[in-house]
């Protein structure tokens, strides 16, 4: 026969083991994003599953990187992040990052080439291309 104390350290061995899984599988999901890109150099779409909190997204093809940041806590709302060659990418008034509300329809965000903002400095950017985003949430 086992001791007490050892059937307590079996059992709360067992739900801690349960409570990882359980925890692990609720957390574990990813959302899929369709993306499509068009540029004077050329266009492209695609899709791919994502991670919570940040995803890149390689579109080798125009050698941008699309970078989102979105949160489990929040999935009406996204930040949007696009690298490339050096001078783009820049969104509205010279911002890094836009943020946008996941509405139907998809948001459809122009980006440009150029220069930063810096402080109260105004540039105009000379505009590179339009991204358009459709989240899905399953």
């Amino acid at each position: 026969m086992s001791c007490p104390a050892a059937r307590s350290v079996k059992f709360a061995s067992a739900f801690m083991a349960a409570a990882l899984l359980m925890a692990s599988s609720a957390y574990a999901k990813d959302y899929r994003i369709d993306y499509g890109i068009e540029t004077a150099t050329g266009s492209d779409a695609g899709a791919t599953a994502c991670p919570y909190e940040v995803c890149h997204v390689k579109v080798d093809k125009l050698n941008l990187t699309i970078i989102i940041f979105l949160s489990r806590n929040d999935l009406s709302h996204a930040r949007i992040q696009i690298e490339g060659k050096p001078g783009c990418c820049f969104f509205e008034l010279g911002a890094r990052s836009q943020g946008i509300v996941l509405s139907n329809p998809p948001p459809k965000l122009r980006f440009f080439t150029g220069t930063a903002a810096r402080g109260l400095l105004y540039f105009q950017n000379e505009p590179a291309g339009t991204l358009y985003l459709r989240f899905h949430f399953d």
